[in-house]
């Protein structure tokens, strides 16, 4: 029996789950251009410049990184089953695949992609955040009704010692913390949906009570489990956007994840934007870390990517910057091997075709 996604659209929906929603979303991102392996990683998160690339090159920073856990299985058994009902079709290489007409009428009958997802900023702080934001719920829940044992929720280490130090460092009464927590996450649950407040309701613990998992969430609310599961990831990343963006109304929240602003860069890459910012060039760059300086290529890419304003004409001149671009809008793609076999400049390298590829980002 074909599951619908949910109810709000008034529509059956034939996708199986919403699994296939996202990898059917992903597939027509990449416009054939990328193979089912890149999905793999990019749902994954993988932290490799190839990936990292593509998240910004095809616009997937929001689902960047939102399976932490997934599988070559299930990605193999959705591409199958996609396949079968003809919503999506092999290009000349088997692992390429493009979406089909009906696979396009399909996907705009479904749920669309949650549009406040930020994989890309918040796949490593959402998990900690959540961890901690539940723990606390359930400790002070626990203290203001002078419950002092109980079984923590967390069984995470690191996220029950972040929260004891955050209640050592914040000594307020505790019924005054209690009421001003729920005052502030009350505040951000109802600017939300209501099905996204339910949701997120549904997973919080407390005393005499016990978070729903997201199996049972979905029995309850006759909704796909996959669904939920996003709905539930958009809001917290979009609490983590407003905590950050108005941090004074988010006192208490903000003073929990204090700690987790740290830069989107991959700790190799901050190396290496050390040593650019102290004049050193690539190749000595490169000496200096016995690294291969493509590896440090990569890492000048990945700077770019995330930021924009970072000067690339000592390694692509404004000219060479152009001729690249108008190649690229003219054959409306983003592979290298494509772009750079049009390019009559035999001297532009593959290195110099990413740096613009990356600073153009979303503009392409």
């Amino acid at each position: 029996m074909k599951a619908s996604l949910g109810k709000t659209k008034g529509v059956s929906v034939h996708l199986a789950n919403y699994l296939q929603v996202i990898i059917l979303h992903t597939i027509k991102k990449f416009q054939g251009e990328r193979s089912i392996y890149a999905i793999y990683h990019m749902l994954q998160g993988k932290k490799s410049s190839q990936t990292i690339q593509d998240a910004h090159l095809f616009r997937l920073t929001n689902v960047f990184g939102t399976i932490p856990h997934f599988t070559r299985k299930q990605l193999v058994d959705t591409i199958q089953n996609l396949v079968e009902h003809g919503w999506i079709t092999a290009k000349e290489n088997s692992d390429v695949f493009i979406i089909t007409q009906s696979g396009e009428e399909e996907l705009a009958q479904c749920e669309p992609i949650p549009t406040r997802l930020n994989g890309w900023k918040y796949q490593n702080v959402a998990p900690v955040f959540w961890g901690r934001l539940n723990l606390l719920i359930q400790t002070l829940s626990h203290i203001v009704h002078n419950e002092t044992k109980f079984y923590p929720i967390q069984r995470h280490t690191k996220i029950q010692q972040s929260v004891k130090q955050f209640l050592q460092k914040n000594r307020q009464n505790r019924e005054l913390m209690a009421q001003h927590l729920y005052e502030e996450l009350t505040d951000l649950l109802e600017r939300q949906s209501d099905r996204h407040q339910t949701i997120f309701v549904r997973k919080l613990t407390g005393i005499n009570r016990v978070g729903q998992t997201f199996d049972q969430i979905s029995k309850t609310m006759q909704l796909d489990e996959w669904y939920v599961r996003y709905v539930f990831l958009e809001s917290l990343h979009w609490m983590l956007y407003e905590i950050e963006k108005t941090f004074t109304q988010y006192r208490l929240l903000s003073s929990l994840i204090g700690d987790l602003q740290q830069s989107r860069l991959t700790q190799s890459t901050q190396t290496t934007l050390q040593f650019i910012q102290a004049g050193r060039t690539l190749t000595e760059i490169a000496n200096i870390r016995r690294l291969k300086v493509n590896t440090i290529e990569d890492h000048l890419v990945e700077i770019v990517l995330v930021d924009k304003q970072f000067p690339i004409h000592e390694y692509v001149t404004s000219a060479v910057e152009e001729k690249i671009l108008q190649v690229m809008k003219k054959l409306q793609t983003k592979q290298l091997k494509a772009i750079r076999q049009s390019l009559a400049d035999e001297a532009i390298s593959f290195f110099q075709i990413r740096l613009v590829l990356a600073k153009a980002g979303d503009e392409l």
